[in-house]
């Protein structure tokens, strides 16, 4: 009896293109995950996988994608002051005549390209099961959106499954990088990325059944990096640095094959070498395959 698989795709930023080259390899060994989670970017590639998109799709619409395809036009400036006037006029604790935005996008772009892609696709009209995660702010607790019906195997006191929420809705939630995108407001409750508390999904996948479960993980691992040279790029690593040990951790506890794409040199940014995180990402699934298909009994 086939074993069921599971796919944790983790969040990296633009890193997490990488995660393609993985599905184009599994793909051409024959070997279909049961059921896929995904964190941050990700959810991005998850989403699109289980709603039906080939990996050669995939690959074309990233070596296509443009960072204005995803980022809102309101400059980040315009935003980035609100938010220093804002700390300001609280400290002297004077008023203040507008709503000072929580992130220096609102991520309306990104949720809409989601969505559009998805063909406004609900997580049960998707292929494969598909389950998303996200952090709420407020109380720390992880936040995993699946489809209705679902019935985790495990629990977890910290972990909350949330149905009936839109995967375009889910996807920017998870997406939610704190301090560049605004948290997404769902249900009552306000989220932000994933990656905060589990960059890499692989306990989702054993709470939601999965019997092998195999972690993509693109994160910089603390060994590649390099000075900042602006506020996107201190964000990003420093979510890099905060995120390292637990999700090193969580790797080892909960994922029976890890795959890490080698992609030093590449940053968070580094949108132009989409080919390169591609290519990199089939390269370590190759090298995976062997003893993934050993565990599965193929």
């Amino acid at each position: 009896m086939k074993k069921k698989l599971g796919l944790a795709l983790g969040g990296g930023f633009w890193r997490g293109i990488a995660h393609i080259g993985v599905l184009k390899a599994f793909e051409e060994a024959g070997i279909v995950p049961d059921l896929v989670a995904g964190t941050s970017a990700g959810s991005i590639v998850a989403a699109l996988y289980c709603s039906g998109w080939r990996p050669e799709e995939l690959e074309e619409l990233a070596l296509n994608l443009q960072p204005r395809d995803l980022y809102d036009s309101v400059p980040m400036v315009l935003n980035l002051s609100l938010m220093a006037i804002k700390v300001v006029v609280d400290a002297l604790h004077l008023p203040f005549p507008l709503p000072a935005p929580l992130g220096l996008m609102s991520g309306y772009k990104l949720e809409r390209w989601v969505e559009s892609h998805l063909e406004e696709k609900t997580f049960l009209e998707l292929k494969k099961m598909l389950a998303i995660t996200a952090v709420d702010i407020c109380t720390g607790h992880r936040i995993v959106f699946v489809g209705e019906g679902i019935c985790p195997a495990g629990r977890a006191e910290d972990v909350f499954f949330l149905c009936g929420v839109p995967v375009a809705e889910a996807v920017r939630a998870s997406c939610s990088v704190p301090g560049l995108f605004e948290p997404k407001r769902i249900g009552g409750r306000l989220l932000v990325d994933g990656g905060l508390r589990e960059n890499v999904p692989v306990e989702v996948l054993r709470l939601l059944g999965a019997e092998v479960v195999v972690g993509v993980d693109v994160g910089d691992e603390g060994r590649h990096y390099r000075p900042v040279e602006n506020i996107v790029q201190l964000l990003s690593q420093s979510l890099d640095i905060i995120g390292e040990e637990v999700t090193r951790h969580k790797l080892e506890r909960y994922a029976d094959v890890v795959i890490r794409p080698f992609l030093a040199g590449v940053g968070a940014w580094d949108f132009a070498r989409r080919a390169h995180c591609i290519a990199r990402g089939e390269e370590a699934a190759r090298q995976a395959v062997p003893a993934l298909q050993k565990l599965l009994g193929g």
